[in-house]
């Protein structure tokens, strides 16, 4: 292929706009390599050690959901009782993905009943707490765009950082308003439509992050570097694939046209949010119809039935896999991991497929609830 062909970047200066990232967070993370370098055996043994806790967790949180009433249950408890993840069940909490529910949660609990911190920074609002997290996220994305893998795997501590603190809002929010272990989003509420639209700015920093990344490894401008290029472009793919060097090394980097590179970030942005609305939606509808109150007593405890049998327990932990969050779980996984390419292949498109098919069965289910229970739809 003559390289004078390959299709050039118009913009060749807008990745300036995402390089260099600052550099005190390097100089903070990087002071213990071991964060951000680590064998792979190293990685197996603390993916082991993470996959087994999870389940552990989910066997004690759906044993104890099996004897809990989700009505009373999910009702706040007293300012010194402490938190844990298998108490004060609420819909929201079975659907929680489960970094959130058993280590992100768990811990800006502890955090604030340790320091008393909404209490003694009382002028701190939630808001401004949501304001905090966009900021970090938009610097983590700076990280997630670089061509060095240090720096990306900076973007991801970072980013889940993000995450910690947009559950700090919500811990401080309760606290404040004596809403102490209530886990339940009010969608009437202020509160609710800024913390929401930071997150969704949050999805969006980390959509341009993996598109100027994108761009700066594998984008049309990498094809003017003096390599031998191998005539591996399948018609309307946008791919070509690098061979090998003038020095017998072989370079295994697919190149791809700005229109590709669009489409992955895109579809991905796709991807997450409509995984984050689905699951947003379920939450709320699943709430509507088994987590309030009726008066009749026999639908009551046909209602108590329906939500701890098995059709329902299943559901439900199908959203932990395939919401919104764990979707952003798997591509920060990706990122750091080195896999991105991999990931925006095929498997955000799966993940799309699921949550599509899982929101589907839902609302058919929930339709079903409705007519047995008699609840207006």
């Amino acid at each position: 292929i003559d390289m004078m062909t390959c299709q050039r970047w118009p913009w060749p200066r807008w990745t300036a706009y995402w390089t260099p990232p600052p550099s005190w967070p390097r100089r903070l993370l990087c002071e213990n390599r071991y964060i951000c370098t680590c064998s792979k055996s190293g990685w197996r043994i603390f993916a082991g050690i993470m996959l087994t806790y999870f389940l552990v967790m989910d066997v004690l949180l759906f044993t104890s959901f099996k004897s809990t009433n989700l009505v009373t249950d999910s009702k706040g408890g007293k300012l010194e009782e402490i938190y844990t993840p298998i108490t004060h069940l609420s819909i929201k909490a079975l659907l929680n993905d489960h970094p959130s529910q058993f280590i992100i949660a768990p811990s800006t609990e502890y955090f604030n009943f340790i320091t008393k911190f909404s209490s003694v920074f009382s002028f701190i609002t939630p808001n401004m707490i949501s304001v905090g997290h966009l900021i970090i996220g938009f610097v983590a994305c700076k990280f997630i765009a670089s061509e060095n893998l240090q720096d990306r795997r900076i973007g991801v501590i970072l980013y889940e950082y993000r995450t910690w603190v947009d559950a700090l809002d919500g811990t401080v929010h309760r606290a404040q308003d004596g809403l102490h272990l209530q886990y339940h989003s009010d969608h009437s509420t202020f509160g609710y439509a800024v913390d929401s639209l930071f997150d969704t700015l949050g999805g969006i920093f980390l959509c341009f992050g993996i598109f100027f990344y994108l761009l700066k490894t594998s984008g049309p401008e990498k094809s003017h570097l003096p390599l031998s290029v191998s005539a591996r472009a399948e018609a309307g793919s946008g791919e070509v694939a690098i061979g090998p060097t003038s020095n017998g090394l072989e370079r295994n980097k697919a190149l791809y046209s700005l229109k590709v590179i669009v489409w992955k970030s895109l579809t991905f942005g796709v991807c997450l949010a409509v995984a984050g609305k689905c699951w947003d939606v379920a939450v709320e509808e699943f709430t509507q119809v088994l987590q309030v109150e009726i008066k009749n007593d026999e639908l009551a405890n046909l209602q108590r039935k329906i939500c701890h049998s098995a059709k329902t327990v299943v559901i439900f932990y199908l959203w932990r896999l395939f919401g919104g969050q764990s979707v952003l779980n798997y591509v920060l996984l990706a990122i750091y991991m080195d896999k991105v390419l991999e990931f925006l292949s095929y498997i955000h498109y799966l993940l799309l497929l699921a949550a599509g098919v899982l929101y589907v069965v839902t609302a058919v289910y929930l339709q079903h609830i409705r007519d047995v229970l008699h609840l207006p739809h």
